[in-house]
C-alpha cells in the first residue's frame, strides 16, 4: 500500500482530505456503484493516511466477505473434479517436458535431471521444515481454481483440506515422473492414476473402471491451464507492434523468445523458475556472437554450441547479453501483469544489481585533437576520398558525412539519411531538421528516440567555408531526394557504406584505428569538446539528441531557440583544422 492513491485531497477553500476506493468490477452491479468516497474531514495529511489505511483495509474485507457470499460450498465431488483437470495438465506437462528435452545431448540430459533433483529437494526440505508455511503457499493456487468455479475457499471445511493435501501430493510426484520420464521409462496413462488411486482411493474416474490392460480414461479438459510460454509471446510481440516498436527490434526479440523456448524448453509458464533464469544467463555468458553468419557455428543449434569450447573474442559481448536479459525480464513484467494468476514475480530478474566497471582501454573513446587534425588534414582526407579508389562511385558521402558529424554531433545514420528538404532556414538560420516521418514501418526518415527529434543549426564553417548549403541545393537541382543518394539502403539503414569506408579502411591508413575508437567518436568528441568549453550542459544533450537529463528537461528544452543554441552551443566547436584546404568543387 505504498501507493497513497485511496488517499486524496478536496479542492479549496477547506482542503480536507477523503478517502477514495475503486470498487472491484466483479462487485459493482452488486454494490450499484463504481467508487468509494468518504470525506474524512480534516487537513492533517499523517492523522489522514491512518484512517484511510484502516478504511482500505476494512473495505477490501467487505469485498471478500461479498464474493465469499455468493460462493458455494466445497463438495467431494467438486474435489474429485478439480482433481482429474490437475491430472491431465500434469500429464501433458511431464510429455511436453520430455518432447522438449534434446535427448541427443548428455550434457542437456545431465543437467535436465539435474534440475529436477534439485527442484524435488527444494520442495520436499521446505515441506519437512515449514510444513504450514508450504502448504498455505500452494493452497493459493488451490484458491484461484476455487474462485474461478465460484466454490468458497473454506479453511475450515474438511474437503478443502483434502484437496490442498492432494494438491501437494501431485507437486511432489510431478518430479519423479519427469525424471522417470528422461531416463526412459515413460509409463501409459493409466499407470499413473493407478499410483494415484492406491495412494487417495478417491475412485477419480469411477465411470472408467481402471484396469491392467487397455484402460479408457474420460478426457477432462481443464478449465484454467496455465499457458506454454510459445502460446503467449506472441502477445507480447503483438503488444510491441501496437506500440510501434521498430519492425527489426520485434524481429530480434522474436529470435530471442525462440533461442529461450530451445534452451530451457516450451514449458506452462508458470513452472518457470529462478532456476530456469540463472541457467539462461548462464548460457549466454558462452554462446557465439553472429552464429548464423559465421562458418564455425552456423550449422550448430544452442545446447550443441554450448558443449563448444567458444573463444572469448568469439562470444557475445556484455551489452548484447544485457540486452538480451532485458528482453527476457520485460516479457516477464508482461506475464505478471496479464497472467497474475500463474506468474507472480521475475525469474529473469536479478535481486542484485551488478554494475560492470569498464576498463579504460575497452571504453569508445573520443578523437584527441591531434587526431582530428589528423583526419581532416587535407593531404590525408581528400586523397583518400577522391583518388585512392577512383573507379568508386560513392565519393561525396565519404568526404561530407565526416565533416558534418564533427562539426554537429549528429548520429551516422542520422546523416546519412538526410534529405534536401530537412536543411532550411528557421527564424533567418540553416539547420539540419531531424524527424521521423512516414507509415509504421514504412518510415522514410527515423530517429532512435523521440528526444532526437530537433534543429541543428549548421556551424559557419558548413555554410561559409565548405559551401554545404550550396552542395544541398546542387544535389536538389539534379533532381535528388536524398542529400546523400548514393548510399542505398541495406535493411533498414543507410550507413554502412561511409561506416565500413571509415573505420575500416580510412582510420586504419592514417593509423588511427584501434580499440575504442570509430566514426562514433565523433559524438563523444564533440560532447568533450562543447563540455570543457563550459557550454550548458542541456544545450550539449538537446543538440545530440539525448533524453534531458534533470526534472522538467524533456519539456523546457524542447521550446530552446535556434539563435541561442547556434551562439552558445555550434559556434564552440573549434578544431584546429583548416577547412579552406578542404573545399572542393562538385
Amino acid at each position: 500500500m505504498s501507493n497513497r492513491n485511496y488517499l486524496a485531497r478536496g479542492s479549496k477553500p477547506y482542503q480536507y482530505y477523503y478517502f477514495h476506493c475503486i470498487i472491484p468490477k466483479d462487485l459493482r452491479e452488486i454494490l450499484g456503484k463504481s467508487v468509494i468516497r468518504i470525506s474524512l474531514k480534516n487537513s492533517d495529511y499523517c492523522y489522514s493516511k491512518i484512517i484511510a489505511n484502516q478504511l482500505y483495509i476494512i473495505a477490501q474485507n467487505i469485498f471478500e466477505e461479498i464474493r465469499t457470499g455468493n460462493m458455494q460450498d466445497l463438495t467431494l465431488e467438486d474435489v474429485k473434479s478439480i482433481l482429474r483437470q490437475k491430472f491431465k495438465q500434469t500429464i501433458k506437462h511431464i510429455d511436453l517436458y520430455d518432447w522438449k528435452t534434446n535427448k541427443w545431448s548428455p550434457a542437456v540430459m545431465k543437467n535436465r535431471v539435474k534440475e529436477i533433483d534439485v527442484k524435488e529437494k527444494k520442495l520436499l526440505k521446505r515441506l519437512q521444515n515449514d510444513f504450514e508455511g508450504t502448504t498455505k503457499h500452494l493452497a493459493k493456487e488451490v484458491d484461484k481454481i476455487l474462485k474461478d468455479k465460484n466454490l468458497k475457499p473454506d479453511k475450515n471445511n474438511y474437503e478443502y483440506d483434502g484437496l490442498v493435501s492432494r494438491w501437494t501430493d501431485l507437486k511432489v510426484l510431478r518430479e519423479s515422473w519427469k525424471r522417470d520420464l528422461l531416463k526412459g521409462n515413460r509409463k501409459k496413462e493409466y499407470e499413473y492414476l493407478k499410483e494415484l488411486e492406491d495412494k487417495w482411493k478417491l475412485d477419480l474416474f469411477i465411470e472408467e473402471k481402471i484396469k491392467e490392460s487397455q484402460p479408457s480414461i474420460e478426457v477432462v479438459p481443464s478449465s484454467s491451464p496455465s499457458p506454454l510460454f510459445s502460446e503467449v509471446t506472441p502477445k507480447h510481440l503483438e503488444l510491441m507492434a501496437r506500440n510501434k516498436r521498430r519492425k527489426e527490434t520485434i524481429g530480434e526479440t522474436e529470435q530471442t523468445y525462440k533461442d529461450v523456448k530451445e534452451l530451457l524448453g516450451d514449458k506452462p509458464i508458470s513452472e518457470y523458475t529462478n532456476l530456469d533464469g540463472r541457467n539462461y544467463r548462464t548460457a549466454i555468458i558462452s554462446l557465439p556472437k553472429n552464429r548464423k553468419k559465421m562458418k564455425q557455428y552456423r550449422d550448430f543449434n544452442l545446447h550443441q554450441l554450448l558443449d563448444m569450447n567458444v573463444p572469448e573474442e568469439d562470444r557475445l559481448s556484455v551489452d548484447t547479453q544485457t540486452k538480451l536479459i532485458s528482453r527476457m525480464t520485460s516479457l516477464w513484467n508482461f506475464l505478471i501483469d496479464e497472467y497474475p494468476e500463474y506468474v507472480t514475480h521475475n525469474v529473469f530478474k536479478k535481486k542484485s544489481v551488478t554494475v560492470t566497471s569498464r576498463k579504460a582501454k575497452d571504453k569508445r573513446e573520443s578523437f584527441t585533437d591531434e587526431d582530428i587534425k589528423t583526419i581532416f588534414h587535407h593531404k590525408n582526407f581528400l586523397p583518400a576520398v577522391f583518388e585512392t579508389h577512383k573507379n568508386q562511385t560513392i565519393k561525396y558521402p565519404y568526404f561530407w558525412t565526416p565533416i558534418l558529424a564533427s562539426l554537429m554531433g549528429a548520429r551516422l545514420e542520422e546523416i546519412c539519411q538526410m534529405r534536401v528538404a530537412d536543411i532550411k532556414k528557421v527564424d533567418g538560420i540553416w539547420v539540419y531538421r531531424i524527424r521521423e516521418e512516414g507509415k509504421y514501418n514504412e518510415e522514410k526518415t527515423r530517429v532512435k528516440n523521440p528526444y532526437s527529434e530537433r534543429d541543428i543549426p549548421l556551424h559557419p564553417e558548413l555554410i561559409d567555408t565548405l559551401k554545404f548549403v550550396q552542395y544541398v541545393k546542387y544535389i536538389k537541382k539534379l533532381g535528388h531526394e536524398r542529400v546523400f543518394w548514393e548510399l542505398k539502403q541495406r535493411g533498414n539503414v543507410f550507413h554502412r557504406s561511409v561506416g565500413k569506408f571509415f573505420n575500416e579502411k580510412y582510420l586504419v591508413k592514417i593509423g588511427i584505428k584501434k580499440r575504442g575508437k570509430s566514426f562514433h567518436s565523433f559524438r563523444h568528441s564533440v560532447e568533450t569538446h562543447l563540455t570543457n568549453a563550459n557550454v550548458n550542459g542541456r544545450y550539449i544533450d538537446f543538440l545530440q539528441g539525448h533524453s534531458q537529463k534533470g526534472v522538467g528537461g524533456n519539456v523546457y528544452m524542447k521550446g530552446i531557440r535556434i539563435d541561442v543554441l547556434l551562439k552558445d552551443c555550434v559556434e564552440k566547436i573549434e578544431w584546429d583544422v583548416d577547412w579552406n584546404k578542404l573545399k572542393v568543387k562538385w
